[in-house]
């Protein structure tokens, strides 16, 4: 074996899970008279995940198709528009937490006339882009705590089960527009995309 050789012929890959759920969002916005207003869902509260949430279209990247394709046919299905109604502007920055993948593009949709698959979506709404460059987001600290199957091994470890496990922190963001709420990966997605726009990154 000849070590040099292999470390200096790959890519280095990231270590951990590769089964990252992939799904891709649409911000999609309509031109208002003040300038564009960005279309949101609230997820019907018949479906099992997270139900009554607000989100952008979006879902999971179906095997052979790209993130792209996967924004438009999702934004499609849900607004019950046509893909020749989109116009892709570009894509966002990629948000990676865990083994969640969510690649965002910025869209704006001609002709909208407020429609939505109401076995999906509750309802829609809209929100002027300006907001999100003029609202600084409310910021919390979310603290995981590891879970343990019964057959963990602490026996193996110095401690056992008084290890000192090092806790996990997330920064969770809260819009609040109305009395609409916009948090969590939401959240998290516009605050970077109002980033981008006022060019802090």
């Amino acid at each position: 074996m000849d070590m040099k050789e292999i470390i200096q012929g790959r890519t280095p890959e990231e270590i951990g899970d590769k089964e990252r759920f992939r799904c891709a969002v649409c911000i999609a916005m309509i031109e208002a008279q003040d300038g564009h207003e960005v279309i949101f869902e609230v997820r019907s509260s018949t479906i099992p995940s997270q139900p009554g949430d607000v989100c952008l279209p979006g879902g999971a990247i179906e095997e052979g198709e790209t993130a792209r394709q996967a924004a438009v046919r999702e934004a499609c299905e849900e607004l019950l528009i046509s893909p020749k109604q989109i116009e892709i502007i570009g894509e966002a920055d990629t948000f990676r937490t865990g083994n969640l993948m969510i690649y965002p593009f910025v869209a704006v949709i001609k002709g909208y006339q407020g429609n939505f698959n109401k076995e999906e979506v509750e309802s829609v709404f809209t929100v002027p882009l300006k907001f999100f460059l003029e609202t600084k987001p409310e910021e919390y600290i979310v603290s995981y705590e590891p879970q343990f199957g019964d057959d963990f091994p602490f026996d193996r470890i110095v401690g056992g089960k008084d290890y000192q496990w090092r806790q996990v922190e997330q920064k969770t963001l809260f819009y609040q527009y109305e009395y609409h709420t916009i948090w969590g990966f939401t959240a998290l997605l516009m605050n970077s995309f109002g980033k981008i726009l006022r060019r802090e990154v």
